[in-house]
């Protein structure tokens, strides 16, 4: 899954960076909420020992594990769909340089490139496969006519 490591790694960073921001800002709008119940509590009067304070503990502790859990199983998701969506990006982008760099090195000719169904970039095809076709449009032009293939 890895096609452009360096871009991918670095995608996936960023990926970390978002997820662990938005899990960061979930878990201290949480305890800025407890904590503004607890202090109701305690503007009213209540005892520390009233089954108030009981029960809002009750609900931080069981929100505190879905919380955790939740954190986890959506930042597992974000790596996975980041490694896929990278894929998606690189995997284009890596063809069309690959292909490229054999038609400069003469290891090929002039032919269309074929990307795979369901990557991003669609358009880099239809680009490059128009730019081929103007390129063998003029060597034919100029009496140059279609390269033959190397045997």
């Amino acid at each position: 899954m890895l096609i452009n490591p360096a871009f991918q790694l670095r995608f996936m960073a960023y990926m970390t960076l978002a997820s662990l921001f938005s899990i960061s800002v979930f878990y201290f709008v949480n305890t800025f909420y407890f904590n503004a119940v607890y202090a109701m509590g305690n503007e009213l009067g209540l005892d520390s020992t009233h089954p108030y304070f009981a029960f809002i503990e009750t609900q931080r502790a069981l929100l505190l594990r879905i919380y955790v859990l939740l954190s986890a199983v959506s930042f597992t998701l974000l790596m996975v769909f980041g490694l896929f969506i990278s894929h998606r990006i690189a995997g284009p982008i890596y063809r069309v340089e690959k292909y490229m760099q054999s038609i400069a090195d003469g290891e090929r000719e002039l032919e269309p490139v074929r990307l795979r169904r369901g990557d991003f970039f669609p358009e880099i095809e239809n680009i490059v496969n128009a730019s081929i076709k103007r390129l063998r449009d003029e060597r034919k032009a100029n009496g140059f006519g279609e390269p033959k293939d190397k045997p």
